[in-house]
């Protein structure tokens, strides 16, 4: 089977425990663009400036700040003020947000364990240590 079939098949896969726990999900209403700038503010070591996140999401800061304004009324981000200067705002996860994505790491973990069942131990370490390196730093 070639790879581009074998990837297919692992997104169908994992489109299918997404469905299943889709019910449950309280972050399904949400845009991929928008999941996506939640985990970037997430996997910040500290609350994140709003430049940083424009370019970690590779856009403009004005589309950045549109962004940011919008998961504020959803009520998932809060500006806070930045301690080494007080013209920055920086962005962190609400605790609302941060239990959403507790809830996805859930379903993630799920995926994992589904996709590693017929898998050894060496073939599951070789597997993620195949993907860290196919995917690189960028991901």
């Amino acid at each position: 089977m070639s790879l581009e079939n074998s990837l297919e098949r692992l997104e169908r896969f994992a489109a299918k425990v997404w469905r299943k726990n889709s019910k449950e999900d309280p972050i399904s209403q949400l845009s991929f663009n928008e999941y996506d700038y939640l985990k970037v503010i997430q996997v910040a070591s500290e609350p994140i400036r709003l430049t940083d996140l424009a370019m970690e999401m590779e856009v403009t800061k004005p589309s950045a700040s549109n962004m940011v304004s919008r998961l504020t009324r959803k009520g998932l981000v809060v500006r806070c003020d930045c301690p080494q200067d007080a013209r920055v705002k920086r962005v962190k996860l609400t605790p609302l947000a941060l239990e959403y994505m507790a809830y996805e790491a859930k379903v993630y973990q799920t995926l994992a364990e589904q996709v590693i069942n017929g898998l050894t131990p060496a073939e599951t370490k070789q597997l993620n240590q195949l993907l860290d390196k196919a995917l690189g730093k960028e991901y």
